[in-house]
């Protein structure tokens, strides 16, 4: 017993033992994953808890949670690469209903349940937020395991994220506040306008930058002469452009004759990532937004290199994406689930409520969203409600605050949503899986004489 101890303080401390640990996890997941044709983010969830519950990784490590998060960047920058820009513009338009009713309805399942139980106003509305962003990262990589990640629904499920992130921003403005407010003995409801506004501004400013950067800073091409009557957007690009083009972004790809082109593909995604950071969005919507303004083109260079130079490119950032770093995200995603089974029995009914309600709610809502309000067809509008399941790392931070910082939470009802939230995730790559042969025509779906697959 003893001995054991030691081992275990040993991979608790060393961080050389854990990310041993954690790298054969990775390894175990992608055999397992291939052996048994499952997507291996299931697995790598699965160990990360496991292993964490057995004491051989630790529930938190900081050096090991930021070497996840690059992961998580790398995965978001090299979907967005592989990403047809007018292809998410077109869908951007057509996921502003899905993000909003998409969020709605996640939402009140969770402030519904809360109520159910019992619970205080302040623990229904923290119930609600967590219930709120979609977990894009894991959505995203599941659907490429399956190949999947650049189908139209794919494309609905990105788009719809990005709108449900600034939502989400605004929901965490407001909700918080209130919440903790409604904790404190006679205590006043205030809307905090001025915090508010403030972060609509800075969704406003972040994004005017990011489509300033991807469509002027991002091309080489050597502006037209203006029209005698130019319009306001014609001089806009014009002038914009023009100032850009010393700087456009394949001088810099083509730097020693492209042998530097991952590096600087690599600090485009984190400088983007740092500016979405900074403005208050996940670092991996700005990595996402940057590799989609890369285009094949821009790796022209010397001659008919351009082939050689961009596989290459696209060869080490899927490698760090989705086999050396990315993985590490998922695995730390299942360390944060610490089982207390005694708890667990007394919870049991609690989590499946919770778990069912916001499994509905949410692919319905986003299903039918995306059906009548984004035109989708149906088996695309069944697959946008299934990407839209992942509870996303805002849960996590809003559970945080709620239950170690302010103390909120009780511990029956933050292992609750620890475990719901652990079901919802796992249920995301086992329902893409399940669906695939339905969204690509193999198989014949009808609910109610509506044709439900492709």
């Amino acid at each position: 017993m003893e001995a054991m101890e030691t081992i275990q303080l040993m991979l608790q401390q060393n961080v050389w033992l854990i990310s041993t640990v954690i790298l054969f996890v990775v390894v175990l997941s992608k055999y397992l994953a291939t052996r048994t044709a499952t997507v291996d983010v299931l697995w790598l969830i699965i160990f990360g808890s496991l292993f964490a519950n057995l004491h051989l990784i630790p529930e938190h490590h900081e050096v090991l949670e930021y070497i996840g998060e690059w992961g998580i960047v790398f995965v978001m920058f090299a979907l967005g690469f592989e990403e047809d820009l007018d292809h998410f513009k077109e869908g951007l338009k057509r996921s502003i209903g899905i993000a909003i009713i998409g969020a709605i309805f996640p939402f009140l399942a969770g402030y519904i349940s809360a109520k159910l139980f019992g619970y205080t106003d302040s623990v229904a509305l923290l119930w609600g937020l967590t219930m709120t962003a979609t977990a894009v990262s894991l959505t995203m990589v599941s659907l490429k395991n399956e190949n999947l990640h650049r189908s139209t629904a794919a494309t609905g499920i990105m788009t719809a994220a990005v709108v449900d992130d600034v939502l989400s921003l605004i929901g965490v403005a407001i909700i918080l506040p209130l919440a903790l407010m409604a904790t404190q003995s006679g205590g006043d409801l205030e809307i905090d306008l001025l915090n508010l506004a403030y972060i609509v501004f800075k969704v406003i400013i972040f994004f005017l930058i990011v489509i300033i950067v991807g469509l002027f800073a991002f091309p080489e091409k050597v502006p037209q002469e203006l029209p005698p009557n130019a319009t306001l957007l014609q001089k806009l690009d014009y002038y914009l452009t023009k100032l850009f083009v010393p700087v456009s972004i394949r001088r810099f790809l083509a730097i020693h004759s492209g042998q530097f082109t991952p590096l600087i593909m690599i600090f485009i995604a984190m400088g983007m990532g740092a500016l979405a950071d900074l403005f208050g969005f996940h670092p991996a919507i700005g990595a996402y937004l940057a590799g989609l303004f890369l285009k094949k083109e821009y790796f022209l260079f010397n001659g008919n290199r351009e082939e050689r130079v961009y596989r290459e490119s696209k060869l080490v950032i899927d490698h760090l994406a989705f086999t050396i770093f990315g993985p590490i995200f998922f695995v730390n995603l299942g360390a944060k689930i610490i089982f207390d089974f005694d708890i667990l029995g007394q919870i049991f009914w609690q989590v499946l409520i919770l778990f069912s309600m916001v499994l509905i709610f949410q692919i319905l809502s986003a299903a039918f969203a995306a059906r009548f309000t984004g035109g989708y067809r149906w088996h695309e509008a069944i697959m946008i409600g299934l990407g839209m399941l992942g509870r996303a790392e805002l849960a996590f931070i809003v559970i945080n605050i709620a239950y170690t910082e302010n103390h909120i939470f009780d511990e029956a009802q933050f292992q609750t949503l620890i475990f719901a939230t652990f079901l919802l995730n796992i249920s995301v790559p086992l329902l893409i899986k399940w669906y695939k042969p339905y969204y690509e025509g193999q198989k014949k779906l009808y609910i109610f004489h509506i044709k439900l697959s492709r």
